[in-house]
Order: structure tokens, then C-alpha cells, then sequence
């Protein structure tokens, strides 16, 4: 174990990890288990209706509404283009709460130039990828994993169709608290959430006896309960841990890009105390942080 400060960046952890983005692209299969699935039904609307917020959680722009049979995986209705929309032309999805997975079913129609799928986040293009692909083959399906996005852009070249919307909400911000058979003294607590872009808060409660507290950062994660110090370690030791040193109040700069979300952190409490006149380490609950906006 080493000591450090008492406020750091997340981002200088070199042992932390995060899950590794991916892009779907001319699949044959869309997402396994989504959360969610548009289908966009059969006949809802009629045919080439300018379609914006009829179908719950989404917003789109710079489509309309078709309903057909069955055609190389599309299925009764889909978005197309609505060619009475002037400006640049990119189907816009916008999701009412963050996502971090999205796949779909997309026609390229013409050749005149690649298509450009985008990921965005509040306005910031997280993830993108671009190809020149038919309305006939048969691996249509393409999206994105393991990222955040609040809005799916499809910048196309004449016309598209798309079906079968399938995606999963966000990660949000958590901080769950874990104490082992409770032995230890539930002394440790967040005071803010672990929102990204923002700087969590935490509090290791001193008692009038307490020297100093230390908060560990574990990032091989949360421990079955160890006995140690008369209480419990509830973290692991390899990788080594990073102690953090503090009357009391800790501050933890969480950083602000997408690719952070759902990263898991492990911490556990400790005081130093004098107890009849010997120092003495007491361990506290753990928790752990998962980040999210």
C-alpha cells in the first residue's frame, strides 16, 4: 500500500479500466438482450407522414413513416427519409434518457457517397464509423456497445430506410454500500453521487478519539469479508491499493468522458484512533462507486 493525498483524478489510475467501446457494423444479428425495441408497428401512420415524437422515448427528425411487407429485414413500418425537410441530410434520434447500446436495421440507398453513423453525448460526438452499404445485403444490422450517447445521427447520402430500434438505458450514478457481515462501524459515506464531470464527495465520519482517517481505493474491487484489525477488510490488496489520508472529508475528480460510465470503484474506510492510549486502526464499510451521468 502507498499513501497519497487526499484529492486525485481518477484518470491518473493506470489499473483502472473501463469496458472497451464497440461498433456494430454490417451484422446479421442486432443487440441479444436490449432493454427496449421499436419495431415502428405496421400502418400506424399514413404512408411518408413527417415523423417526430409519435413513438415513446424518442424524437426524431428528417424522417417519415412507410409501412411495407417484409424486405430484407424490415418488417412492416420504418423510418425513410422525408424529403420535404431542407438542411443537411441526418436522420436525428434523440433518446429522452441516456443509452448505452443501440442497434438498428439501416438501408443505404444509392451509392453516391458512404453513410456516417455517429454516437453523440450532449452534443459531443462520442463514437462514429462510416462505409458505403446497399439496401440488398443482408447484414444490416449496425449500432454501437458499451458507450453512452443521448442522440444517434445517420448522415445518409439520397434515401434510407430504417427499422427495429433495439437499445439499453445508461449506467447512472451509484454508490452502494457494502459492510460485510457488519462487524466493521458503518462510518463511511458518500456525500454527492459519482456523476461524471463532476467531483464526488465523501466523508469518513471522526470520532473524538480519531487521529487521522484514511480512505482505500481498491481497484481489483470489493473483497469477501477478511478479518483484520478486530473488524473486516473488504477490499483486495492486488493491485495494490492507494491510501488516502484526510481529517475526514474526501474529494475524487470524476472524469467527464462517456467511456467512463458503469466504471465500478472499490473504497473502504479506516480510522486511526487512540484507544486507551494506543493507536489503534478501526476498518469501516466499504462502498462502491459506479459512474454514471
Amino acid at each position: 500500500m502507498r499513501l497519497t493525498t487526499t484529492t486525485f483524478v481518477i484518470t491518473t489510475l493506470c489499473s483502472v479500466s473501463t469496458a472497451t467501446a464497440q461498433q456494430i457494423i454490417a451484422q446479421t444479428t442486432g443487440l441479444a438482450n436490449p432493454a427496449q425495441v421499436i419495431t415502428f408497428g405496421a400502418n400506424l401512420l399514413p404512408n411518408f407522414t413527417p415523423v417526430s415524437n409519435e413513438f415513446g422515448g424518442i424524437t426524431v427528425s428528417h424522417a417519415s413513416y412507410f409501412t411495407t411487407g417484409v424486405v430484407n429485414n424490415l418488417v412492416g413500418g420504418f423510418l425513410t427519409n422525408n424529403f420535404s425537410t431542407p438542411g443537411p441530410t441526418t436522420l436525428t434520434i434523440h433518446f429522452a434518457s441516456p443509452k448505452t447500446e443501440v442497434s438498428f436495421v439501416y438501408h443505404q440507398i444509392g451509392t453516391q457517397g458512404p453513410s456516417v453513423i455517429r454516437a453523440v453525448f450532449q452534443g459531443v460526438t462520442i463514437d462514429s464509423f462510416s462505409g458505403l452499404w446497399n439496401q440488398y445485403q443482408t447484414n444490416n444490422y449496425f449500432g454501437f456497445k458499451n458507450t453512452i450517447f443521448d442522440e444517434l445521427q445517420i448522415g445518409f447520402q439520397v434515401d434510407f430506410n430504417v427499422d427495429t430500434l433495439a437499445f439499453s438505458p445508461a449506467f447512472t450514478a451509484s454508490c452502494n454500500f457494502y459492510n460485510g457481515t457488519n462487524v466493521n462501524p458503518p462510518g463511511f459515506s458518500c456525500q454527492t453521487l459519482p456523476v461524471l464531470g463532476t467531483t464526488w464527495q465523501g466523508l469518513i465520519a471522526p470520532t473524538p478519539n480519531t487521529l487521522l482517517t484514511m480512505l482505500v481505493f481498491a481497484p481489483g474491487g470489493l473483497l469477501s469479508p477478511l478479518p483484520a484489525f478486530g473488524g473486516e477488510l473488504l477490499v483486495q490488496l492486488s493491485p495494490a491499493p492507494i491510501i488516502l489520508t484526510s481529517p475526514g472529508s474526501y474529494a475524487i475528480a470524476i472524469p467527464a468522458a462517456g467511456s467512463w460510465t458503469g466504471t465500478q470503484l472499490a473504497f473502504q474506510g479506516l480510522r486511526l484512533d487512540l484507544v486507551g492510549g494506543n493507536v489503534t486502526f478501526v476498518p469501516l464499510n466499504a462502498m462502491e462507486l459506479v459512474l454514471g451521468p
